[in-house]
C-alpha cells in the first residue's frame, strides 16, 4: 500500500486555524479583563511580545509536529518556511476577520476608548518626566488620529505576514 503526499495546503491550513484561535482567545482574554486599559505602556509593549514569543513557540511546535508526523521526520528549509509562512498566513486571516467583526459588532467603540486611555497614560508619562507643555502637546496630538477600521485591519494583515516571515525563517532554520 502506498502512502499518499501530504498537502502542505492542509496541514498548514489546520495549524493555521489553530494559531489563529489560540491568538483570537488571547486577544478575548486580554480585551474581556481590560487589560490593555490597566497596564502602563511599558506593559502594553510587554504583552506584544509575550504574544509574539507565544507565536513563535506555536510556530516551532507545529512545524516539528507537521515534519514528524506527516513528513516521516525531514524537512527541508524550504518546506519548513513555506509551512511556516503559509500557517502563518491563514491564521493572518482568520484574526483578520475576527477583527473585522469584533471592531463592527462585538465592540465598535474599543478602538477610541484605546486610545483615550492611551493618551491619559502618555500625559502623565510626559508630565512626570519633566518634559515642556509644547512636547506633550505635539505628542498627544499624533495619538488623537485614530485610524480608520480599514487602515487598522490593513495594518495587522500587513503587521501579521511581515512578522510571520521573520518567524518563518527563524523556525525554519
Amino acid at each position: 500500500m502506498e502512502s499518499q503526499p501530504v498537502s502542505i495546503w492542509k496541514s498548514s491550513l489546520k495549524y493555521g486555524f489553530f494559531l489563529g484561535f489560540i491568538s483570537i482567545f488571547i486577544s478575548l482574554i486580554i480585551w474581556a479583563t481590560q487589560l490593555m486599559e490597566s497596564v502602563g505602556l511599558l506593559a502594553s509593549a510587554l504583552i506584544g511580545l509575550i504574544s509574539l514569543v507565544v507565536s513563535f513557540v506555536l510556530l516551532l511546535i507545529f512545524t516539528r509536529q507537521y515534519r514528524n508526523n506527516e513528513l516521516g521526520g525531514y524537512i527541508s528549509f524550504s518546506e519548513a518556511f513555506q509551512f511556516g509562512l503559509l500557517v502563518v498566513l491563514f491564521a493572518t486571516i482568520l484574526i483578520t476577520l475576527y477583527n473585522l467583526i469584533f471592531h463592527t459588532v462585538i465592540d465598535p467603540d474599543y478602538m477610541v476608548g484605546t486610545m483615550e486611555v492611551m493618551q491619559q497614560k502618555v500625559l502623565i508619562f510626559m508630565e512626570n518626566a519633566g518634559l515642556p507643555e509644547s512636547q506633550i502637546d505635539e505628542a498627544l496630538e499624533k495619538l488623537d488620529n485614530v485610524p480608520t477600521l480599514f487602515e487598522s485591519l490593513r495594518q495587522g494583515f500587513i503587521s501579521g505576514l511581515l512578522s510571520g516571515v521573520v518567524l518563518s525563517l527563524i523556525t525554519a532554520l
